[in-house]
């Protein structure tokens, strides 16, 4: 069940209720082409960003961007600790000052979307992106992304739970 208080569990359907409503009006008069180009973008790299949405009619265009441990491509920017020391700390608190932190420099460089946080399992010593994720526990996984994505988005800044494949 969702929880009054907004530190344990969010109650996010109205917020996307509200986002869906306003998608639908914005892409009522979009063509089939302005609809890919839209959910496209432009291409790695061809933009300011990793990912880049051009504007289109009354949408401001977006930015996406990626790294666990900082605004990637960006100078004056904090690196933070990576997702499998804070996770080692079990800490929740700590965990979402981290995402909100990362999501405030985000939102400063101008960045709409942030590309992480990674969450695969970090099962393979071999695997050279262990770091970024949170380690090979799935529920400790689990639970970092849910703070970190919480930090994240409570800055203004969208999240991108990754890598699925």
């Amino acid at each position: 069940p969702v929880s009054s208080d907004p530190q344990v569990v969010p109650d996010f359907a109205p917020a996307w209720a509200t986002a869906y409503q306003k998608a639908k009006a914005l892409i009522s008069d979009y063509t089939i082409e302005e609809k890919v180009n839209i959910t496209t973008g432009v291409g790695w790299a061809n933009g300011l960003c990793v990912g880049n949405i051009p504007p289109n009619k009354n949408f401001p265009g977006l930015c996406l961007e990626d790294s666990p441990l900082a605004v990637r491509f960006a100078d004056y920017a904090t690196a933070f600790p990576a997702g499998i020391q804070v996770a080692s700390t079990w800490n929740r608190p700590l965990m979402r000052a981290r995402g909100l932190a990362l999501g405030q420099e985000f939102k400063g460089k101008g960045v709409n979307i942030a590309l992480g946080p990674m969450m695969n399992m970090g099962r393979v010593a071999q695997g050279g992106r262990n770091w970024e994720g949170f380690g090979a526990d799935p529920f400790l996984t689990g639970e970092s992304a849910y703070e970190t994505i919480l930090g994240l988005q409570n800055s203004g800044v969208q999240a991108t739970a990754k890598h699925f494949i």
